[in-house]
């Protein structure tokens, strides 16, 4: 579920999905970057198909004061709508430089958490367009055979931006090059690791 690995004075965490046993996980690593000494972290997503909207809440929770608005879940009726906040569990300092990166394999609950911390002014998105999955379904059992999967609602970021439409844009949008990725040259994440230098 995550890797971590450190690349001269940056930290990388890498995070493959939002599962149950994800933010346990990503304290350790957070607790890791922590130990490490150093405050540039890079939180890669790419490929990340997301999980559970409350792992992504709580991840957010360790860069966000207590009540900011992570994301909201958005019903047709206003007044049923349902915001998700920060537990404010928020270790880091001003010195903290982050990077998220991103890809069209990032959906649901890694385009929560990305535009969560980007949008709340914690991180800068790295990386290509996100794939756009923000809606809310449930399950409804028609028979004992048969269901229908109904979109009830959407999430909106905190900005009140739907993810549905199209996904997050980086800040920096940098294109994979597939060949230099074969030769072991990530284009993007050696973009992110450019602008952390600066």
């Amino acid at each position: 579920t995550v890797d971590t690995e450190t690349k001269g004075d940056v930290f990388i965490i890498r995070l493959y999905s939002f599962s149950a046993i994800s933010p346990n996980l990503f304290r350790e690593a957070l607790r890791e970057f922590v130990e490490s000494g150093k405050y540039k972290l890079i939180i890669d997503l790419r490929g990340n198909p997301g999980g559970y909207l409350e792992a992504a809440n709580d991840m957010a929770s360790w860069f966000l004061p207590l009540g900011k608005v992570v994301v909201k879940e958005d019903f047709k009726k206003e007044e049923d709508a349902q915001i998700f906040r920060s537990k404010g569990y928020n270790i880091f300092s001003d010195k903290l430089k982050l990077i998220v990166l991103i890809d069209g394999g990032s959906a649901s609950a890694s385009e929560i958490l990305a535009g969560a911390l980007r949008e709340h002014g914690i991180a800068t998105l790295v990386g290509a367009q996100s794939f756009g999955k923000g809606s809310v379904q449930e399950l409804i059992e028609i028979t004992s055979d048969t269901s229908l999967k109904v979109t009830i609602a959407q999430w909106l970021t905190p900005n009140g931006n739907s993810i549905s439409h199209g996904g997050l844009t980086p800040d920096v949008v940098v294109k994979l090059d597939e060949e230099e990725f074969k030769k072991g040259n990530d284009t993007q994440l050696l973009k992110a690791l450019e602008i952390l230098s600066k």
